[in-house]
């Protein structure tokens, strides 16, 4: 037999019966009467669990498609700054240079060392070389490469040579002759996030420096640009993907396609096509066209016409290197699909200058201390729950003075929906508030796109729970189960 209204039956044989066989009247009136305190450690539980335990992997899905989507529709076409992309450029070997030129691959080294000429001869700030020289392969013209080395060291030109990574037979970093000039040797290790390009690394090898020696686009920028030095670097470094090419390449640069067909690099997408097509066919808001300069090594070995062309070497970093059939020197990028692995560096440097020394990371660091993503998401995803709390728990008080039927005591439509718009104004304002808040935490702390953006996602979460009345119903059946009154 049921208790009456107002009263309870005590012990846990009658909180086990009340947990099965629950009444729902009463459990209605006891939500009715859910704290504030609550409403803000369920919705706290539920945001926490969601970011530390992935389930289902949801969060990193959300995290890095919400941050290539991201670079395809707002940062890369819109927000990121040229102010790299006007310092960097590729000078490239491809298919059409050795067609043009009449070379075969792979080059003597006397080849390398007229190219790298043609470049000194631009007064380019520094070159980095994306070759690697290990193998003890004879070669006479390698006299012709140590003495441009030298040459560029008389020219005041800094020049960085990569050195091998993992090389199974034990082979050099570097040739010996080459090492042998002191020239900088360099990490060319590249990050590959679920097989795309999204981090870089900070940290890389020595090859006989002192430790702890930075990656090699880190490295070059350091020496590069001693005025905006590096700020604090810990954890990973996340790449920002520009999608917009230089207009110079514009005009003269043409690929193909997989299909074999030629793609020109001046195609314009507009605003709504390129939001319908990054939702639904993100292949064709890629562009094959880097968004790095590159400058083509024919022109600079046969020269050229072309009054842009000067304008892509003085002063800037050039990293020389290839984009050839076969080789296995290439990556995935969120906005281009395959390129060159030498793109991948370009771009880590250009991060590097356009913010100043300080790029995109995946923690936060704060002085000494550095939280890792999910930490600061916990915090920043706080004070929406307490706002949406907040404004929760005062629709429900607003319900309690309703007549005692749960009706409106004055009952119009013109006031049902007034509330039911006002409390959709108030959670679409708590996602606006975790949107800010994410948007701080890149300006500020340097905190990707894809280490925040699951603050927006939980705060829609935790405001489709409000709605249904989750926690308050949750808070209903525990007090009824304890024996809670639901005439008090």
């Amino acid at each position: 037999m049921e208790a009456e209204p107002g009263k309870t039956r005590g012990g846990v044989p009658t909180a086990f019966h009340r947990a099965r066989h629950p009444n729902r009247e009463h459990m209605e009136r006891l939500s009715r009467r859910v704290p504030y305190w609550f409403l803000v450690v369920a919705l706290f539980g539920f945001a926490s669990f969601q970011i530390w335990m992935n389930p289902f992997g949801f969060s990193d899905l959300i995290q890095r498609y919400s941050q290539d989507i991201s670079e395809l529709l707002i940062t890369g076409p819109y927000f990121y700054p040229t102010t790299g992309r006007d310092q960097v450029s590729v000078a490239l070997i491809d298919e059409d240079t050795l067609h043009a030129l009449e070379m075969p691959w792979p080059w003597t080294y006397g080849q390398h060392a007229r190219a790298l000429e043609a470049l000194r001869a631009y007064k380019p700030k520094a070159v980095i070389v994306d070759f690697l020289f290990v193998d003890l392969r004879p070669d006479n013209t390698l006299p012709e490469l140590i003495e441009e080395i030298h040459r560029y060291r008389e020219a005041r030109i800094p020049l960085y040579f990569e050195g091998g990574i993992d090389l199974p037979f034990g082979e050099y970093p570097l040739r010996p002759e080459l090492a042998a000039t002191g020239v900088p040797i360099l990490d060319p290790s590249i990050l590959i996030y679920d097989g795309v390009a999204r981090q870089y690394p900070i940290e890389g090898r020595c090859f006989g420096a002192r430790p702890p020696c930075k990656s090699l686009a880190l490295r070059a920028y350091s020496d590069l640009y001693p005025a905006h030095p590096l700020g604090p670097l810990n954890g990973r470094m996340e790449l920002v993907w520009g999608t917009r090419t230089n207009p110079i390449n514009a005009k003269w640069l043409t690929l193909t396609d997989a299909d074999g067909q030629k793609v020109p690099c001046d195609r314009e997408i507009g605003g709504l096509s390129r939001v319908y097509l990054a939702f639904f066919d993100p292949s064709q808001v890629r562009s094959l066209c880097p968004y790095s300069n590159e400058v083509p090594v024919q022109a600079l070995l046969m020269g050229t016409d072309d009054p842009d062309f000067p304008k892509l070497v003085p002063g800037r970093v050039i990293l020389y290197g290839a984009s050839l059939q076969g080789a296995q020197d290439k990556s995935y990028t969120p906005v281009n699909g395959l390129m060159p692995n030498v793109f991948v560096h370009a771009m880590a440097l250009d991060n590097l200058i356009s913010f100043g020394g300080h790029p995109q990371q995946n923690v936060v660091s704060i002085g000494a201390l550095t939280l890792e993503s999910n930490p600061v998401q916990i915090l920043a995803v706080l004070p929406v729950i307490l706002i949406l709390s907040w404004f929760h728990l005062h629709g429900i008080r607003r319900k309690r003075r309703a007549a005692p039927d749960g009706k409106p005591d004055r009952g119009a439509a013109f006031e049902y929906f007034l509330e039911k718009t006002a409390e959709k104004i108030w959670h679409w304002f708590a996602l606006a508030l975790a949107l800010g808040a994410g948007l701080i935490l890149t300006l500020a702390a340097g905190l990707s796109v894809a280490n925040w953006v699951e603050v927006v996602f939980v705060s829609a979460e935790l405001a489709a729970l409000l709605l249904v009345g989750a926690p308050d119903a949750f808070w209903g059946y525990l007090h009824h189960v304890a024996g809670g009154d639901p005439q008090t």
